[in-house]
């Protein structure tokens, strides 16, 4: 069963997941929780709410990669805040052909974000864009929902472990005296403690 999941249909059919904290939960034919999967944003659901699976069946599929931000609506989408050279970064690949918008570091009052129009010019939704986003969709195009409007890359978790073991693989190598050295016995013997 589906838990705290909000999804819609895109364009190609598929259902994909527009909130964040959703869960899918496994529950056998007694509805006694076997298991809980978390399923980020932007997810591409296999399964629908109540429907049976065997072991191995494939839930949802997501990229691992990046945090995408998502239509809810169907609209027009309008540039706020976005300025080529202040707020905008655009990169041009002439041999590919192809364009790219990064949302760079700036400061002021300017705050990045588009907006979904309908028909009538009336706002549906906002998106602010958080810095380092790249901006997937032109202005003025229209969209559907569960379509991408923009993406940033997901936080890499690990290397901060990684080097933050390095000085003490330094302490160790250099044979340099730990801060917290252990007590080490230099003969044979029993331990006591107190009296028996």
């Amino acid at each position: 069963t589906f838990s705290n999941l909000k999804e819609v249909k895109n364009a190609g059919g598929e259902h994909v997941v527009l909130n964040r904290n959703g869960e899918l939960r496994l529950l056998d034919s007694k509805d006694r929780e076997i298991d809980r999967y978390p399923v980020p944003i932007g997810a591409t659901m296999f399964v629908t709410d109540g429907q049976d699976v065997a072991a191995g069946a494939k839930l949802c599929r997501w990229d691992p990669h990046h945090v995408p931000i998502l239509a809810e609506f169907k609209g027009k989408v309008r540039y706020v805040d976005l300025i080529e050279g202040k707020t905008l970064k655009i990169e041009r690949d002439a041999r590919r052909g192809t364009v790219r918008k990064q949302v760079i570091e700036h400061k002021g009052d300017l705050h990045p974000q588009l907006v979904l129009e309908d028909a009538k010019g009336q706002a549906l939704a906002l998106y602010p864009i958080p810095e380092r986003a790249y901006i997937e969709v032109d202005e003025g195009v229209s969209v559907g929902p569960g379509e991408l409007l923009a993406k940033t890359a997901r936080d890499i978790s690990g290397t901060e472990d990684i080097t933050g073991g390095l000085p003490r693989v330094t302490e160790l190598f250099e044979a340099r005296k730990p801060k917290d050295p252990a007590v080490i016995s230099e003969i044979d013997g029993f331990v006591s403690l107190g009296e028996k």
